[in-house]
């Protein structure tokens, strides 16, 4: 049997489907666009007819297989789209996620306005973070991303390049431990996932590092030491954004509070989650 496009399609998303994936057609469609090589899902629309060789389809089919024991498509193609920009992403770096985008869009609100600012990226995973301010404020701040893992620095570094950035600095180390001079913002989307919480896909546990998932028996362990450690390193006036999960807001908001933070805001995602908290330090 000739395969076409259309119909590997088709065949693809029943497969996924059946073992358990969430977005089926939008996972056969992107792994077929990289297995081609072509550069959107649109060029799968207008080739739809189009006949695959043997070869096309056994390619296709390795990664499908892939894909059917949980391995997230962004691992497979070894990239991922976050707020316009492409980064990326392999084994031992936590993918980027859509909410993180509005984590951005508060600190870049408030970077915008402002010039000659360090900043600093705390657990900086790719760079998608810091990268993204970096693009969007046109480099009128000095901006560090930090990060434990040497992998994931390796990997921040290779997006660092490709995007331009040249200006951002990378530091390996605990948290903010690393950072010996003063800092303006910090901002993070921290490990904040309580240890014993099961709501996780199987492949978000299977293949995502878990240093940069789990917050301690809380969830909310590292946030903890990174506030402590963000009063002490940030200016007087100085701004800090965090990422937190579902339902832990409140306790981030006592957290900033009790460390000298004050006119401390919370911000809900699209789905009405309040996910990010900032605070001002005195």
């Amino acid at each position: 049997m000739k395969w076409t496009v259309g119909e590997l399609l088709k065949r693809a998303s029943e497969i996924l489907r059946e073992r358990g994936s969430r977005s089926p057609r939008l996972d056969a469609e992107l792994l077929l666009v990289h297995s081609l090589g072509l550069k959107s899902r649109v060029e799968l629309y207008t080739n739809f007819d189009r006949p695959l060789t043997d070869e096309e389809v056994e390619a296709y089919r390795q990664l499908i297989i892939r894909r059917a024991k949980g391995e997230p498509v962004a691992y497979i193609t070894g990239k991922k789209e976050f707020f316009g920009f492409e980064f990326s992403v392999e084994r031992g770096v936590l993918i980027p996620r859509p909410e993180t985008e509005l984590l951005v869009e508060v600190v870049y609100t408030y970077l915008k306005e402002r010039e000659g600012l360090t900043v600093v990226d705390v657990g900086t995973g790719s760079g998608c973070i810091v990268l993204t301010l970096y693009k969007l404020t046109g480099g009128k701040h000095s901006f560090f991303g930090t990060d434990i893992s040497k992998k994931a620095l390796e990997v921040a570094q290779e997006n660092r390049e490709r995007l331009g950035c040249s200006k951002v600095q990378f530091l390996k180390g605990n948290l903010l431990s690393p950072v010996d001079f003063p800092v303006d913002v910090v901002v993070s989307n921290p490990p904040y996932i309580p240890i014993a919480d099961k709501r996780l896909e199987r492949e978000v546990l299977k293949f995502e590092p878990a240093v940069a998932l789990f917050g301690g028996e809380t969830g909310l362990e590292v946030i903890e030491r990174l506030i402590a450690q963000a009063s002490k390193k940030l200016k007087p006036g100085g701004f800090i954004a965090l990422e937190v999960g579902e339902g832990q807001s409140g306790d981030v908001k006592s957290l900033l509070e009790s460390s000298g933070f004050y006119s401390v805001k919370v911000y809900k995602d699209l789905s009405g989650i309040e996910r990010v908290v900032t605070g001002v330090k005195e």
